[in-house]
């Protein structure tokens, strides 16, 4: 289901759903799997600076949860709760990734799809993309945590209006609400719009990109110790340090996460 490739030097890692005939819709084990991987390895790559998830296949970046395995397996309370806990352990393990993540949506992006894309940093869409949040039109919910993701994004207005219609919005309407960063034309567009991104991403200093996503996720009190716990060593950084001489020299620096 899942392909992980490394560029050369480690810093970009590319995650791919592969099970195109069902629109990489992920069945329970996917989403057990997709945890170990995110939390046994990729948080693990000493040299990583980006994560890039994307899906196979023309129809679908992710057309959610196998919904022809739900009689079986989630049906009733307890059975539910179990099968939840799996996803949510998926989408922690993917927020808690401690450098930057992006999405490449394409097509279909559909209840659990749109959890893992709520569930990166940013999100990047092609023009084809559709969005829908679903969970009404099956007599069920999503849980707090993907809410919060989505209310933070859309706003309280916006994220009740795609609840109580379960509609299905396109990617420019998508881009005007804040659900995602741009939108490419066609695919060719959205890679270079990504490559883009990306270089600019890992050209800057991978501590700071670490930081801010700790300081983003656990909102410390400002200027409390905890905050300066996770601040301070940044000061004491070679890659500060080069920084600071890189612009006195007027040259750029090359930030080794130091």
């Amino acid at each position: 289901m899942f392909d992980l490739s490394l560029s050369d030097d480690g810093h970009l890692a590319r995650l791919t759903l592969r099970a195109p005939e069902r629109l990489n819709a992920l069945r329970r084990e996917d989403w057990r799997a997709l945890a170990d991987l995110l939390n046994q390895r990729v948080s693990l790559l000493p040299d990583l600076r980006a994560l890039l998830i994307c899906g196979e296949g023309p129809r679908a970046f992710c057309a959610g949860g196998d919904i022809k395995e739900f009689a079986d397996i989630r049906l009733g309370a307890d059975a539910a709760q179990a099968y939840n806990h799996d996803v949510d352990q998926a989408l922690r393990a993917l927020a808690a990734v401690p450098v930057p993540t992006l999405a490449r949506i394409h097509a279909n992006c559909f209840g659990g799809g749109l959890m893992l894309a709520l569930a990166c940093d940013l999100r990047y869409a092609a023009a084809d993309a559709g969005f829908c949040a679903p969970p009404a039109k099956m007599g069920f919910t999503y849980n707090m945590v993907a809410l919060e993701r989505l209310e933070a994004l859309v706003g309280p207005g916006v994220c009740r209006d795609l609840l109580f219609t379960a509609r299905t919005i396109d990617a420019a309407e998508a881009l005007s609400i804040g659900l995602v960063n741009d939108v490419g034309p066609d695919a060719a567009a959205l890679d270079a719009l990504l490559d883009a991104r990306l270089a600019q991403i890992l050209a800057l200093a991978p501590l700071s990109h670490r930081a801010h996503k700790r300081l983003l996720d656990e909102r410390p009190e400002p200027g409390s110790l905890a905050e300066r716990h996770l601040t301070d060593h940044l000061y004491d950084s070679e890659d500060y340090r080069q920084a600071v001489d890189a612009f006195i020299r007027r040259t750029k620096p090359e930030f080794k996460g130091q």
